[in-house]
């Protein structure tokens, strides 16, 4: 069975599409420099102490320093990678858990977002949830991936938004940003989506019926159940 692709809200296609307040132009190479450098982070091609050479990664990814120089920035922010002032950049210790430590930053969040969410989400937020859900039921072919990714980060998104809390909710975001990249570097990410499918709809009934312990408790089962799907060296994938 095929489904139209439900319409999303002008803030939802921020969410999902680009980094807000950068120019798309810039924001496609920003985000190329940044993800392909933690994501050599986080495999341990980058170890915790190794100098980050703007020219040594520009050449190796092959994109200017401009947007190498940006997303060293934006990982220094993040706190990924330290600099002391007039010395070159270094990959923080402890760098290369930073999709493991997201994670159990998520177990801690997430549940109580439920909770508060639950009887805060419209019904309009919720048939928007379920028209997704639809639309990204796994299937013999594949494009039920893109839909089944947008579906993850519209749900988690917009249970952080229901919560109420602004600081919860951007914590939130935040984390489903890097939820992103797991799927890059997992060999299994078709497996890996279409159990995560299943356990959003589970969340998403439960959100239905407004009850908000069974929504908290799903919640907190399926990020659990994430922890089942690592790469070597213990990063969640």
């Amino acid at each position: 069975m095929t489904h139209s692709e439900p319409q999303f809200d002008q803030s939802d296609l921020e969410m999902i599409n680009k980094h807000p307040g950068i120019p798309q132009e810039s924001s496609s190479l920003l985000e190329t420099a940044y993800n392909q450098i933690l994501l050599q982070i986080v495999r341990g091609s980058l170890p915790s102490g190794t100098v980050l050479k703007t020219t040594k990664l520009s050449d190796e990814l092959g994109l200017s320093r401009t947007p190498i120089v940006q997303a060293l920035q934006r990982l220094i922010a993040d706190g990924i990678v330290t600099q002391i002032p007039q010395q070159r950049a270094v990959v923080a210790e402890g760098a290369d858990r930073w999709l493991v430590d997201i994670h159990e930053m998520r177990l801690l969040l997430e549940p109580h977002a439920v909770l508060q969410a639950t009887n805060r989400l419209d019904s309009e937020r919720l048939d928007l949830l379920s028209e997704y859900g639809k639309a990204a039921e796994p299937n013999e072919q594949s494009h039920w991936i893109q839909p089944a990714r947008a579906f993850d980060y519209l749900l988690h998104t917009s249970i952080a938004r229901a919560s109420g809390n602004l600081p919860l909710c951007e914590s939130i975001r935040k984390c489903m940003s890097f939820k992103r990249l797991t799927y890059e570097i997992s060999d299994d990410a078709p497996e890996l989506l279409q159990r995560d499918y299943e356990e959003h709809l589970k969340i998403l009934e439960a959100l239905k019926k407004r009850q908000p312990e069974t929504a908290s408790a799903a919640m907190l089962f399926h990020l659990r159940s994430s922890v089942e799907f690592r790469k070597p060296g213990g990063n969640i994938i």
